[in-house]
């Protein structure tokens, strides 16, 4: 059974997780580039902005194919309390999901705010069948307990334990 990880990250925090979670189930992983060229000023003036207003940013790659993959993992940075324009892109870009499950995560400096349940929402509306959220603040990236329940669910979700 296989895994798809689908994740933005901008200062390595999502990708670590995404990483953690690949290891430890040989699952795919997808990282997605935000193709508009922020800088640390504008990714949080104007990223920030367009992730309210749940703005899908121009992403490489511009399709996802999980088709032939069990799970799809989706990861994004907090952004104002809400998923990335890059992540919201990621999601419309995924090709054969319909029918999968699908886990959400998402890395924050304290709380995720609305961002779990606005991908939740998003995946739902893909025909994804979400059967996890999980969010990683700064102390949680350490906490094995936390990455060994997010690896735990993973697997048990995609058939493999």
């Amino acid at each position: 059974m296989s895994v798809a990880i689908v994740y933005h990250s901008e200062t390595g925090n999502t990708e670590g997780v995404a990483k953690r979670i690949a290891s430890a189930t040989g699952g795919e992983l997808i990282p997605v580039k935000d193709c508009t060229g922020y800088n640390k000023i504008t990714m949080y003036l104007l990223g920030s902005a367009r992730a309210r207003r749940r703005e899908l940013a121009r992403i490489e790659p511009a399709a996802i194919d999980v088709s032939r993959h069990t799970l799809i993992v989706v990861g994004s940075p907090v952004w104002a309390w809400s998923p990335t324009p890059a992540a919201n892109a990621a999601i419309a870009a995924l090709r054969g999901c319909e029918g999968k499950k699908g886990i959400v995560l998402a890395t924050c400096g304290g709380k995720p705010g609305e961002t779990l349940a606005m991908m939740k929402e998003a995946l739902l509306a893909r025909g994804v069948d979400v059967v996890g959220t999980f969010a990683f603040a700064p102390r949680d990236l350490t906490d094995e307990q936390k990455m060994a329940e997010l690896v735990s669910a993973v697997k048990q979700s995609a058939g493999q334990g």
